[in-house]
């Protein structure tokens, strides 16, 4: 009896008393832990609000899951900041952006702490479930043509930059993987292919004379400067190079002409997404032929500008995207001689992935309204999210904005607006780089039709037939009404298990031809 009782837990020898006082010793050192967790939690929130939000809108812990915080957001947070433990850390593919740290820490490694304590212990499990509307089909409006734009031996297709020529009934098509620029005819037969191109982003112009702007050799996230603008114009189904405009850009997506300032002639404006360095800027041409860089917003995330007199003075005003980081809409308005005066007129969490905009009177009360997508899910947070898709912003006058409504869609990647269906509003299509394959997949093309007070979602089944990544709308074939062109590219990051391997089979460009006449 007596080696047995030896063998006993200590605690069922010792006396009440003693025992009571070591329970109560072992609540306190919790209760201790746990008051300094919460300390620690509090201390990180106040660090967030300070440091983070100085730099752009601060995303609130329940935006993302608590794994993706911690082994991929954070991490990448870390490394902007300069904080060298984190960067040491680094695993691919995440160690591949050490080059984007910061020249010295932004912030101490214990204030570092404090703030992934807070999101950490703030953060959810997982997103809640929740349960998207059934999407309605969208019948007698769009004929699909499966165009064949495959050249023999070549990889499948994935389109960079897409331009429907209205004027001239045609369509222009970059596809990055095979390195080949098309030209179509208005049935989407092909005219012209030209082989050994960079990765065309954007086209501007009609009647065979145009700008084509190249991102460079690719459009993955890379610190190469290497992109250029250069006109062309297209004779006797040949393309010949006018012009090498601007060179050693830092990954753009779009290059357009317009006059800014006084005098004749026109400019450049140029939206570089950049690496570590991109921007919106101007560029004007001297008597000897150069262009003269005039940055306007030197940040990353440029995405596209849409010039126009938005405040009625008779001077072109710029309407600009960033993408990256701090993601704004931002208002230039002109002040004359190429002086912008700026007016932020949304701005989104980082996290939110803002990918494309564009503008039209939705409510048809005279002004101009904001339509833009939530989708890009190709950096370090590569999870659905049920804040991804199309938000609708009402012009409430003198620049300001509220939100009207908002479209689920994952991955949402480009929104246009147009009168499709002929009856005197407008209409939005968007087009989606990640949809949620399993439980949605025919999100990747939605058709919103404008009803007076709201819109009605509605789509296509065309989900196996492409990873629609661009897209351009106008009257292709001269009937009066407006056609849809549209491009797959089927690599790139995705969210597990949003991935129809249909797409690596399919032809990878749509038109979708109005049947409204």
């Amino acid at each position: 009896m007596g080696l047995q009782q030896d063998k006993l837990p200590v605690l069922r020898i010792l006396p009440f008393g003693l025992k009571f006082l070591l329970g109560l010793s072992v609540l306190y050192i919790s209760l201790f832990t746990w008051a300094c967790q919460d300390t620690q939690v509090a201390e990180g929130k106040a660090l967030a609000q300070q440091h983070c939000a100085s730099c752009h809108a601060l995303p609130s812990p329940d935006m993302l899951p608590n794994n993706v915080w911690k082994y991929s957001t954070l991490p990448y947070m870390g490394t902007l900041m300069g904080v060298q433990k984190e960067i040491d850390q680094l695993q691919k593919p995440l160690s591949d952006y050490a080059i984007l740290k910061s020249p010295q820490a932004l912030i101490s490694d214990e204030d570092w702490d404090k703030i992934k304590a807070y999101y950490l212990a703030e953060s959810p499990a997982n997103f809640p479930e929740t349960k998207a509307k059934p999407i309605a089909p969208l019948e007698n409006l769009f004929r699909v043509e499966d165009l064949p734009v495959k050249l023999e031996g070549a990889t499948f297709p994935n389109f960079t930059a897409i331009k429907m020529d209205a004027a001239s009934h045609q369509i222009i098509a970059g596809d990055q993987s095979n390195r080949v620029i098309w030209l179509l005819d208005k049935q989407g037969k092909s005219i012209q292919q030209w082989k050994d191109q960079n990765a065309l982003t954007h086209v501007e112009g009609s009647h065979g004379k145009y700008r084509f702007t190249f991102i460079g050799t690719t459009t993955q996230a890379n610190p190469e400067v290497n992109g250029l603008s250069q006109s062309v114009t297209f004779n006797n189904q040949k393309m010949q190079v006018d012009q090498q405009e601007l060179k050693n850009l830092n990954r753009p997506l779009q290059v357009i002409s317009a006059n800014l300032d006084e005098d004749a002639g026109e400019e450049l404006v140029s939206c570089e997404f950049g690496f570590k360095i991109g921007g919106l800027s101007i560029w004007k041409k001297g008597k000897s032929g150069n262009w003269t860089q005039q940055v306007v917003e030197a940040q990353t995330g440029a995405t596209r500008v849409i010039v126009k007199d938005f405040n009625q003075d008779g001077k072109q005003d710029m309407l600009a995207l960033f993408a990256q980081g701090d993601e704004r809409i931002i208002l230039y308005l002109n002040q004359g001689k190429l002086q912008f005066s700026s007016k932020i007129l949304l701005r989104f969490p980082p996290i939110y992935g803002t990918s494309s905009f564009d503008i039209a009177d939705l409510d048809q009360d005279g002004d101009w309204d904001i339509v833009c997508t939530a989708g890009d899910n190709a950096d370090f947070s590569t999870v659905l999210k049920p804040y991804h898709g199309i938000y609708v912003f009402n012009n409430e006058g003198n620049f300001t904005f509220k939100q009207r409504a908002f479209f689920p869609q994952n991955g949402a990647t480009k929104v246009l607006a147009a009168d499709f269906d002929l009856d005197g509003d407008q209409d939005l299509v968007s087009i989606a780089l990640f949809p949620d394959v399993q439980k949605r997949g025919s999100e990747g093309f939605l058709y919103l039709e404008n009803t007076g007070t709201s819109f009605q979602t509605k789509s296509l089944p065309i989900q196996h037939l492409g990873r629609w990544s661009v897209m351009d709308v106008g009257d292709l074939d001269g009937d009066g009404d407006v056609d849809i062109a549209l491009g797959s590219h089927a690599v790139a990051k995705f969210p597990e298990g949003s991935f129809d391997p249909a797409w690596k089979q399919a032809n990878g460009m749509l038109i979708l031809r109005n049947q409204k006449r």
